[in-house]
């Protein structure tokens, strides 16, 4: 699961001196013959918990059962410092034969020639994509339309409620599809009904995807073919007015509030009956659940625009970088991951809904617990409504996300005007964003 704010450690400037360096003269981008033999053994990077390892490794003792001649072998880190040291390989040419990389920072490594483009190992049967939906395989392409990343788990992020803070309160559950203004009408219902002290939802002017669903959902996209910024500054400006006029009607929490929040799903604000609802990473409800069973926890998309749902995916999956020497395990490695059912069980949606849309099924007839079932419902019901899957630019964490977060950051706390933030915000993008 990725971090509950959505950032990174990493900065712009670094994540350009070290990828600035990879020449594109370097790529070693050939493919392995149709019947290479599957041999050897390969490094596998990944981030995550103590128990997305075992799980990996229980996966990775399957692959050797079935290729008894080959080997994976782990590199493991947490997700807030995993590209950091990602970053590096990357400029020694030394990142992992099958690679794990996110939809958020896939386009930081799509160019000089880092990583091998897919589409000839899914044309030769390398690695089966026929069980992945379209739009969920078209968020593993670049900004030049190839292939460069397997997605075996969608993550998303949506509205988080404590339904028995609602009950109690006489507050009326939000359905699954509910527009911009039934949002607010709800909060001011709940508002009315709520203990002192308890916010119907946090401060979500600077929340990224809450931003990201207003966008498409209303019509607009997020990048442009360029990478550069679409929608328009007035959007962004009645966005942030409209957390303001939220903020300032006490139907969300403190600004101070807001920024103290811890990043584990144990103990966000929902999960502890701070606030009667907030967005968090969509497959974060199993975790929020064990730690407090008894406030029957749930989610729902978030609210839609003229244009429908506008909910996106944040998709993680395997890459092989142009430098493997050793590209057909690596590419019988992904293909096991993503198709092996066995695999998908003992995986079990740890890191978003499995991809291949079979083995989702097979998890929501069979599901491994109520809360995963409700997480993945969510997830089928955004898959059914095809949104709009925005290309995300190279600096899209590092420019982008947290430039946004620190211009609502600014508004609320006093520091600068909405249309100065606007301004500001729309200054830094045109500098740094989808500039590689």
């Amino acid at each position: 699961m990725s971090n509950h704010k959505g950032k990174l450690l990493v900065t712009a400037v670094a994540v350009s001196a070290l990828l600035g360096g990879c020449s594109a003269s370097s790529n070693n981008s050939t493919v392995p013959a149709a019947n290479a033999p599957v041999a050897g053994s390969i490094q596998l990077s990944y981030w995550g918990s103590s128990t997305r390892v075992d799980k990996t490794d229980r996966i990775n003792r399957l692959f050797e059962g079935k290729y008894p001649k080959a080997s994976a072998q782990t590199q493991v880190g947490d997700f807030s410092t995993y590209f950091d040291k990602l970053n590096v390989q990357a400029a020694s040419s030394s990142m992992p034969c099958v690679t794990g990389l996110q939809t958020r920072q896939l386009n930081d490594y799509t160019h000089d020639g880092l990583l091998q483009p897919l589409d000839p190992l899914v044309k030769s049967g390398a690695i089966d994509v026929g069980s992945i939906p379209k739009n969920v395989l078209d968020s593993g392409r670049g900004s030049d339309g190839r292939l460069y990343m397997i997605p075996y788990g969608s993550a998303w992020n949506a509205l988080m409620i404590n339904q028995a803070m609602a009950r109690k309160a006489g507050v009326k559950p939000l359905p699954m599809r509910y527009s911009w203004n039934g949002f607010v009408s709800w909060l001011k219902a709940a508002k009315s009904k709520l203990p002192a002290g308890v916010a119907p939802t946090t401060s979500q002017g600077g929340n990224e995807p809450v931003f990201s669903a207003y966008v498409i959902g209303n019509g607009e996209k997020m990048f442009n073919a360029d990478g550069r910024i679409a929608f328009s500054k007035r959007t962004l400006t009645d966005y942030w007015t409209l957390w303001e006029r939220l903020r300032k009607a006490g139907l969300t929490n403190s600004a101070e509030d807001a920024a103290d929040e811890p990043a584990q799903p144990e103990q966000f604000y929902v999960t502890t009956g701070k606030v009667l609802s907030e967005p968090t990473a969509g497959n974060a409800l199993v975790a929020a659940s064990a730690a407090a069973p008894g406030e029957d926890l749930t989610t729902v998309p978030f609210p839609t625009g003229s244009a429908g749902l506008g909910n996106a995916f944040f998709v993680s999956g395997w890459s092989i970088p142009a430098k493997c020497d050793n590209k057909a395990t690596a590419a019988a490695y992904i293909d096991f991951f993503t198709n092996n059912d066995k695999a998908a069980a003992i995986y079990d949606s740890d890191n978003g809904a499995v991809a291949n849309r079979e083995q989702l099924q097979q998890q929501l007839d069979k599901p491994t617990s109520p809360p995963l079932k409700q997480e993945l419902h969510v997830y089928d019901y955004i898959l059914s409504k095809k949104v709009p899957q925005p290309l995300m630019p190279s600096g899209y964490n590092t420019t982008f996300e947290q430039a946004f977060t620190r211009g609502y950051e600014n508004i609320e706390f006093g520091r600068k005007s909405i249309s100065e933030a606007v301004d500001d915000f729309f200054a830094e993008a045109a500098i740094n964003l989808g500039t590689r």
